[in-house]
């Protein structure tokens, strides 16, 4: 690892990414989604999938924890060094929602895929959707905290942190990369729903994947050590 150059460290949160797009969509396709259809319960149509999909899920949102977590010490150590910015508040929101996501991104994909399982093995067990859905609301209000948290601190620190740091021009950037983050792309996201339900799945991730993209191209030199 010490061989890699800096901007190579930065690119594997890039291929963490990935690997979190790919555990999103085994997640989130074709599973649970919200409708307005007169036999969805509590707004949402439940559909059984295959426990690998979850399974697979939480193993991808594992492998890529690992690639997000060498990446972001690498690009904190080039924003403070390379460009100073330890005494930027802005710099500390990003700060904390990269060191948050290190432990929240293996987090999430694991207990969200718990919620599916849940439903699978009411159904299996009982037959009938309405106790099964039950299951998963009830599962879901115990971890709502950390869930909402989670989120708030990750990508909403990462957002205020990213776009106030571009706008500001701490960064060599231009000011349409602000828009390479996982809010705005997760809300721009929510249109491919209008095409099938749970398109959007991949979309938070790959906003994270546009930033750490910028970064490695931007903020470093292809043979640069920070």
């Amino acid at each position: 690892m010490k061989k890699l150059t800096s901007r190579k460290k930065i690119l594997l949160g890039v291929w963490g990414m990935v690997l979190f797009i790919m555990g999103d969509y085994l997640l989130g396709l074709g599973t649970i989604g919200t409708s307005s259809e007169p036999d969805a319960l509590y707004g949402m149509m439940w559909n059984v999938a295959p426990d690998w999909r979850y399974a697979g899920s939480s193993l991808l949102g594992f492998a890529g924890t690992t690639l997000f977590a060498v990446a972001a010490v690498e690009l904190l150590k080039v924003m403070e060094t390379k460009y100073g910015l330890s005494g930027s508040k802005l710099y500390q929101f990003f700060k904390t929602a990269n060191w948050g996501g290190i432990l929240y991104f293996a987090f999430i994909h694991i207990i969200m895929s718990v919620l599916p399982v849940v439903f699978n093995a009411g159904m299996e067990a009982t037959g009938d959707m309405s106790t099964s859905a039950a299951m998963v609301i009830r599962v879901t209000k115990s971890i709502a905290v950390p869930l909402l948290a989670g989120f708030l601190i990750c990508d909403g620190f990462v957002a205020i942190g990213w776009i106030g740091l571009v706008l500001q021009g701490k960064l060599p950037l231009p000011k349409i990369a602000l828009i390479c983050n996982p809010v705005v792309i997760a809300l721009l996201g929510q249109s491919m729903n209008l095409i099938a339900e749970g398109l959007d799945s991949g979309f938070e991730s790959f906003g994270w994947l546009l930033m750490y993209l910028v970064c490695a191209l931007k903020l470093v030199g292809q043979e640069e050590r920070v």
